[in-house]
């Protein structure tokens, strides 16, 4: 997609990242919840509410190329085993073609390796991944040139506010 390539081509990998992370919780407006913390840094990187229950979610973007990815401890703390909170990993994979891949943290807790995407996509919520990745188009599509311009902070300070884009 059009945007996401200017942004990235725009972006040191580390922005780009960070920039993925902000554009999540705007994404979770979208599917209907409050977001009460978008995190540069610590755990999790998002905090967010909806229909009484807390969710949380460890995000990570692909920036140059599909690699191995595995959570840490401090990840896992933040995520799994935290009464009435439901954890998740969600991974952005922007090439080809920008995809969404979301798997609950519990799934991957006793992982002692590394998961491919392949693995994570097998693990996945794959309706909600769907539903992630058709909310996460659309922000492209709807709002490309905020995105663009917006930093790590303005963005996450929209998305805590309740602020869509």
């Amino acid at each position: 997609m059009e945007c996401i390539e200017r942004v990235h081509s725009k972006s040191s990998p580390t922005d780009f990242g960070y920039k993925i992370q902000a554009l999540s919780g705007h994404v979770l407006l979208r599917l209907g919840y409050q977001v009460s913390a978008v995190n540069q840094s610590g755990h999790p990187d998002i905090i967010a509410g909806s229909g009484g229950t807390e969710y949380r979610f460890e995000v990570e973007a692909e920036v140059t190329r599909p690699r191995l990815r595995k959570l840490t401890v401090a990840d896992f703390n933040s995520l799994v085993n935290v009464p009435n909170v439901i954890g998740y990993y969600a991974l952005a994979i922007t090439f080809p073609s920008p995809r969404w891949i979301l798997v609950q943290a519990s799934k991957l807790v006793n992982r002692r390796s590394p998961s491919s995407n392949v693995l994570l996509e097998a693990l996945s919520d794959m309706e909600f991944s769907e539903q992630w990745t058709a909310a996460y188009l659309q922000l492209l599509h709807d709002s490309c040139k905020q995105i663009s311009l917006g930093s790590f902070n303005r963005l996450s300070r929209m998305a805590e506010s309740g602020v869509m884009l």
